[in-house]
C-alpha cells in the first residue's frame, strides 16, 4: 500500500515539474507578411536576436518580453510584450532582439 502511494506522488510530482516547464512565453517571428515563409520559436530567458522581420506572434505565459531596435538587446528597450496578454503584427518590425524576462 505505501510503495503505491510513493509511486503515486512521485509521478504526480513528475507531471508537475514537466507542465511548469511546458508553459513559457513564446515570441514567435516570421519571414513574411500575414505570418507566412520560414519562422523562428523564441522562448530562451534573456537575450535573443530576431532573424526574422516580416510578421510575429507573442504568447505571454508568465515572462514578459523587452523589444529592442539593436541586437543583443543592446541600446534602450523600444517596446514591452506583456507577461500575461498574447500580441501579433502582420506587417513587418523593427526588433532586432527580444530580451525574455526569467
Amino acid at each position: 500500500m505505501k510503495r503505491v502511494l510513493f509511486v503515486s506522488a512521485l509521478t504526480a510530482g513528475i507531471v508537475a515539474i514537466t507542465t511548469g516547464a511546458a508553459y513559457a512565453s513564446q515570441y514567435i517571428a516570421y519571414e513574411g507578411r500575414g505570418f507566412t515563409g520560414r519562422s523562428v520559436v523564441i522562448d530562451a530567458c534573456g537575450p535573443s536576436n530576431i532573424p526574422y522581420h516580416g510578421s510575429y506572434k507573442w504568447y505571454g505565459d508568465g515572462q514578459s518580453g523587452r523589444m529592442y531596435n539593436q541586437p543583443n538587446a543592446q541600446g534602450l528597450m523600444h517596446f514591452k510584450l506583456a507577461s500575461d496578454r498574447n500580441a501579433e503584427q502582420r506587417t513587418p518590425v523593427g526588433w532586432q532582439s527580444i530580451f525574455i524576462e526569467c
